[in-house]
């Protein structure tokens, strides 16, 4: 074999690498969605918007919304949760959901996602009212996202800024799934 066949294979081989790892990473990406549809709430009894992260399993309850913010007709349930899912999904697609922190955003209490602790908001995932506690919020989430929660924040919901780190993934492939 002479050295233009062998650089010839060598580069074949390299691009054929590197296509096949841009194609099963866009595949995974392709195959999470994070969006609001609605969803039944046992205790309640009946059907809020929610935030859901739908994987080939199936779809995973992250946020229920069950009241408006601030009681503004213009910020209803539905708007909130098509908002907050188009966040996810954001965060999802440019890889930065490994850290969720709270901090302010417009001088209000935002749960956002950053790119290494102690870092600054990369993405905003919601906005808070004044009445809901950042750390409890943070917290429940945190805990739906690392697979330990019993359901999804139920989000009707001093300032210390705390930093968790998640695994992503292993939430998407272990959360259980709803039914319903």
């Amino acid at each position: 074999m002479n050295i233009k066949s062998l650089i010839a294979l060598l580069t074949c081989g390299f691009l054929t690498a590197v296509c096949t790892t841009f194609m099963v990473s866009q595949a995974k990406a392709d195959d999470i969605r994070f969006i609001c549809a609605s969803g039944f709430d046992q205790s309640a009894n009946k059907r809020f918007p929610t935030t859901y992260a739908w994987t080939p399993r199936g779809k995973i309850a992250v946020v229920r919304w069950k009241f408006s913010w601030f009681n503004n007709q213009n910020l209803p349930p539905e708007k909130r949760c098509q908002d907050v899912s188009s966040h996810f999904q954001t965060a999802y697609n440019k890889q930065s959901l490994s850290y969720i922190t709270n901090g302010t955003a417009n001088g209000q209490g935002v749960i956002c996602t950053a790119r290494q602790k102690d870092g600054a908001c990369d993405i905003t995932l919601l906005t808070l009212r004044p009445s809901d506690d950042p750390l409890e919020i943070l917290t429940d989430l945190k805990e739906i996202l690392r697979g330990r929660g019993t359901g999804p924040i139920q989000h009707s919901s001093g300032k210390s800024q705390v930093y968790y780190h998640i695994d992503i993934d292993k939430f998407l492939q272990t959360a259980p799934t709803e039914k319903k």
